[in-house]
């Protein structure tokens, strides 16, 4: 089916075909009106995202990207958060995601909010596409399009940009692949450069489950052979070649970083299986969005057993679409998508569903899934296509079939609001603490109602030949379809005015001017963190300024403050080892906090206000004894009180042979200049001295006396030390990221192939061809 205007299918008043009036412009355009109906203050640039992750992780990284671009810097290293971590490597921070040029260029936080909201415009697009191309239907098209865009899932995205931008690029790359498999060419480079923006999203979990959907339809593809093999086969390897090499310079400090980091393929064992998992409940959700849920702290109804996603509801009309697809429609699509949403939801149950563990060891990728319930996405994914699927079977079957169609979608919808009475009833019967009964039934009334309408309206279609009746009728499909999920719970996505993210609000008013980088530290105490973890206000922007004042997770990111710990998907192990100690033991290990710096800590009193600590070390030492211990022994003694920082340094037993220097008193450093990713130090001494830097081990840190490669030491379990000879000394530590570079030349390489490829095909027209 070609994209260009549909006026030549638009039928006459007598005619009984179904209206293909809903093209790809008037849905773009309805998508985008729904979009600011939904986020008015958001588009306007009035308001800002605050909820939960939006607020501790994605805008702050956002914005600390825009500041380290504006500086002139690809931000390798975040010396600002965990005493240094890895920034660009962490994947999900965006730096090399294209479109993240947006916010970079554009003031925040309005840029920041339209960048997500775009993504949501550009998932319900690329769904339109692919479901019209599955379902040679424009309506089936919008349905999909529209629940692919308005849904819990993709709503809540905009906590996670990175997952949200996965979650766009899906559809997009299922659809470019499936044309490249089958033409070649051209088609190849459209897939490969979706693969590559979606790897460079940093959506680690949807891009694995985007390329499962890809190998079930792979196989599927071989199994009927209409492909032949070998075409298929090199195709399919070019794909994904090209994927990988497009994107090697983002994927390389990835993997390097996933080495070092807590985070292996059994990451998601040890009783993860049994955590943040879809309860048994959770698929009523699906009916009946605020069953078995309660209000957090926040005022966003969650459920009482998981809390990684407030809602994955993508509306009760779909659902209703997907089953009725699914048991009539006699398609081999549909079949794959039935079976992708039963295995994605047996999966969201985590141990319980009996899959998740078989799975991982067949599968052992998934084991970097570290909530079972992250496998939902298959399901939002699938059931809008499925939805497409029944939409089109009812809408458009022939007249002697239209009896039995009818008959059976109206079981369907039967058997749906008996489910939801029989929820009802046992919510009734047994309450939870703190359920509001009559608000689930205010919402199970609307989404009964809601789901008639739909019904009607597509009988309507079916029956009706008038035009422009039938065009108000498909616009009022998108309607119910978008208000459903408008309409499902209270709040999901919070806003607060854009004043709560002003840049450098915490440093002014409390006075913590002294605070930089390469100087000391800030660090939370136990009960700020906690509190922070575990409370919060109903206010949106009440609970931004207070999270924002306890410089909670990566908040301290837009004040500049340098702070002992943060919040990543990934944490290089030794620093997690000691943050695990400082924050879930009893010890409060004063020694240690003065070795790292620490001079701000959080007032005992008031949470919400910062206290000034005495006797902190300057972050660069000198003329320690080295002492060789085991790793255990290292991270004992610095929480020990007999840990003196000034005197010792613990260097591992493989030093012992290399390191020649021993106490110095004389010693000591003249100046340091510190930048990101560049620490210089003037130091003198009498003999062979330790250089101890309290800041985090990683192995791309390079050491350089008076120019020459010095060996740089992992000191005190997690730290930075090196050896100088006597005499005065120029040191530098370099961040040199080799595996980076390495990675930008394979992608240079690449995008040339993809360039040939282009340019030694015959022409095609873009987005057109790719949806044909």
């Amino acid at each position: 089916m070609k994209l260009s205007p549909q006026s030549s299918r638009e039928v006459s008043p007598s005619s009984a075909a179904l209206v293909d009036w809903f093209t790809p412009i008037r849905f773009a355009g309805f998508l985008a009106l729904l979009i600011v109906l939904c986020f008015p203050s958001i588009v306007f640039g009035l308001e800002t995202f605050v909820y939960g992750d939006s607020a501790q992780f994605a805008y702050p990284v956002a914005f600390h990207l825009r500041e380290s671009f504006w500086r002139g810097e690809i931000p390798l290293w975040n010396p600002l958060n965990s005493c240094g971590i890895p920034f660009l490597a962490q994947w999900n921070t965006l730096v090399l995601y294209p479109p993240s040029l947006f916010y970079i260029l554009f003031p925040m936080p309005w840029s920041f909010g339209v960048f997500c909201l775009a993504h949501i415009f550009f998932a319900g697009l690329g769904m339109y596409f692919l479901a019209r191309r599955w379902t040679d239907n424009n309506l089936s098209a919008v349905v999909a399009g529209t629940a692919f865009a308005f849904n819990g899932l993709t709503w809540q995205g905009v906590m996670w940009p990175h997952l949200l931008a996965a979650l766009a690029w899906m559809p997009w790359l299922v659809l470019a692949a499936e044309k490249a498999w089958r033409e070649g060419g051209r088609a190849i480079v459209f897939a490969a450069l979706a693969g590559a923006m979606q790897m460079l999203s940093g959506g680690a979990e949807v891009i694995i489950l985007t390329w499962v959907v890809l190998a079930v339809m792979g196989v599927m593809e071989l199994v009927r052979g209409n492909i032949p093999r070998g075409k298929f086969t090199l195709r399919a390897m070019s794909i994904g070649l090209l994927v990988a090499g497009l994107s090697a310079i983002q994927i390389l400090p990835f993997l390097d970083l996933l080495m070092h980091s807590q985070r292996t393929s059994n990451y998601g064992s040890g009783g993860m299986g049994g955590i943040e998992t879809m309860p048994f409940s959770g698929l009523i959700n699906y009916l009946l969005p605020l069953f078995r849920c309660v209000r957090n702290p926040e005022g966003v109804f969650v459920q009482n057993d998981q809390g990684w996603i407030a809602s994955y509801f993508v509306g009760v009309g779909i659902v209703a679409f997907a089953v009725f697809g699914a048991w009539r429609v006699r398609n081999r699509r549909v079949w794959m998508l039935a079976g992708l949403t039963v295995f994605g939801l047996l999966m969201a149950l985590g141990d319980p569903g009996r899959i998740y563990g078989i799975a991982k060891q067949l599968i052992p990728v998934f084991g970097f899934i570290r909530f079972p319930v992250k496998f939902v996405a298959l399901a939002t994914f699938a059931l809008p296509l499925l939805a497409g699927f029944g939409v089109k079977s009812l809408a458009q079957t022939q007249k002697q079939q239209t009896s039995r169609n009818l008959k059976n979608a109206a079981l369907v919808g039967l058997g749906i609001v008996v489910v939801m009475a029989l929820a009802l009833g046992w919510e009734w019967k047994h309450p939870m603490p703190g359920e509001d009964f009559s608000a689930i039934l205010r919402n199970a009334i609307l989404r009964v109602g809601i789901l008639v309408c739909l019904f009607g309206c597509v009988v309507l279609l079916r029956r009706n030949a008038e035009f422009k009746l039938q065009v108000l009728l498909q616009v009022a499909i998108m309607a119910l379809l978008w208000l459903d999920v408008f309409t499902h719970t209270p709040t999901l996505s919070p806003t607060a005015p854009r004043a709560v993210w002003k840049p450098n609000l915490v440093r002014e008013t409390l006075g913590m001017k002294d605070l930089t980088a390469g100087t000391s530290r800030a660090i939370q105490s136990k009960d700020s963190l906690w509190k922070m973890v575990s409370l919060g206000s109903a206010d949106p922007a009440q609970d931004a300024y207070m999270r924002r004042f306890s410089l909670s997770m990566n908040l301290n990111l837009l004040d500049d403050i340098p702070k002992f710990d943060g919040f990543y998907s990934m944490d290089l192990k030794e620093h997690l080892d000691i943050f695990k100690r400082v924050f879930f033991r009893t010890n409060d290990a004063p020694k240690l906090l003065n070795f790292l710096g620490v001079s701000y800590t959080s007032n005992p009193t008031n949470i919400f206000d910062w206290v000034a600590c005495k006797g902190f070390q300057p972050l660069v030492t000198i003329g320690q004894s080295p002492a060789f211990v085991s790793d255990e022994e290292a991270l004992q003694s610095i929480f020990s009180d007999s840990f003196e920082p000034v005197h010792t340094v613990y260097l591992p037993f493989e030093a012992k042979d290399q390191v020649h220097a021993t106490a110095s008193e004389n010693a000591k450093i003249i100046s340091t200049q510190f930048s990101p990713q560049r620490l210089e130090i003037q130091a003198e001494t009498e003999r062979p001295s330790m250089v101890v830097i309290a800041q985090t081990f990683y192995h791309p840190w390079r050491a350089y006396v008076d120019g020459q490669p010095t060996q740089l030491w992992r000191a005190n379990y997690a730290f930075q030390a090196l050896e100088i000879p006597a005499g005065r000394h120029t040191v530098k530590l370099v961040y040199q990221d080799i595996l980076f570079f390495d990675g930008a030349a394979i992608s240079t390489l690449s995008g040339v192939v993809c360039t040939a490829i282009w340019f030694l095909n015959r022409r095609k027209k873009g987005i057109v061809a790719l949806g044909q």
